[in-house]
């Protein structure tokens, strides 16, 4: 029992290393046309009613299919490998990404993802199980550890999207996908890709979409510092391995600076209208002197590289 006590606080943290090769996000460098399409907002504001959430869902759910559709049963590389009219998950994935488009379950990471590891771990074990010669009997216990070991994986990865539970099973049990073997997996990632470029062009004409393209977290590229030996409290000597940017830069970036000149602030914070206008009042009130010439920092949730702002209308986060 002691052991399954431990087992509970078990968890596998892959963001924890893979953050840190992943640059920052370079959206707000673009220019601002390009930028909404790939979901960039300098202020965040609240979704659109349900009214328009519908037409703008069924808008999008519907020219994501027919694109998908389109371009699957007209292209002849593809249609050499007879692949069904429309691969099913797709539908679930329209929901996500046209409909519950703030769910993380639906931001790009997770759709792109989701889907390949899940098509690669279905068509993998489906080969497994062929190897039998009763595959057709066994075919529904294909089914079932393919979408299993796909929930397993894309849960350990950061990449939970339930369509993509879907596609594996599919890949074990849909005759047409388990003919075309492993051409499946990079049918499946053309197919998320298509459905993902429509839905910028739709979803940012009045709503947001995506609300973040990897993780809603701050990404900035940390390093280690080499391997050090130092002396220890009991006079022995001890390996010192430190995280040069986690111990010198997390306070700075995580701040707001105001000054006389200007506002410093993250450059993914998002601030709303009642807050830029009170960062404002604060450093009006600073260059006029009642304040003295000090800075002051205001500690921030939110961190990436930070950006000098000079005046009210161009906070930008």
């Amino acid at each position: 029992m002691a052991f399954f006590h431990k087992a509970e606080a078990w968890n596998i943290d892959v963001d924890r290393y893979v953050n840190r090769i992943v640059p920052p996000s370079p959206l707000h460098r673009l220019p601002p046309p390009i930028s909404r399409f790939l979901g960039y907002r300098k202020q965040q504001k609240e979704d659109v009613g349900n009214i328009l959430g519908a037409f703008w869902s069924l808008l999008g759910a519907f020219c994501g299919l027919a694109v998908v559709a389109a371009v699957f049963n007209n292209t002849k590389i593809i249609q050499m490998h007879h692949p069904p009219a429309l691969i099913a998950s797709y539908g679930a994935s329209a929901i996500l990404e046209y409909n519950a488009i703030r769910s993380p379950l639906g931001q790009p990471r997770n759709a792109l993802l989701g889907h390949t590891f899940s098509a690669i771990i279905g068509v993998g074990i489906t080969k497994l199980f062929r190897l039998r010669s009763d595959f057709e009997k066994v075919q529904w216990i294909a089914g079932a550890v393919s979408c299993g070991t796909a929930s397993a994986v894309m849960l350990l990865t950061g990449t939970v999207h339930p369509p993509g539970g879907a596609s594996a099973v599919l890949a074990a049990t849909s005759p047409e996908i388990i003919e075309m073997g492993w051409y499946f997996v990079p049918l499946i990632m053309f197919g998320a890709t298509l459905m993902l470029i429509v839905g910028l062009i739709i979803m940012n004409i009045e709503r947001q979409f995506p609300v973040y393209w990897w993780t809603p977290l701050p990404l900035r590229v940390t390093r280690k510092r080499d391997v050090e030996i130092g002396p220890d409290g009991a006079g022995g000597l001890e390996e010192r391995n430190e995280d040069l940017e986690e111990k010198e830069s997390d306070e700075k970036l995580s701040q707001i600076t105001i000054s006389p000149r200007g506002i410093t602030l993250p450059e993914t914070l998002a601030l709303s209208s009642e807050e830029t206008e009170l960062l404002e009042r604060l450093r009006n009130r600073l260059a006029k002197g009642s304040l003295g010439s000090s800075q002051h920092s205001i500690s921030s949730g939110s961190s990436a590289n930070m950006t000098m702002v000079p005046s009210h209308g161009a906070l930008d986060h």
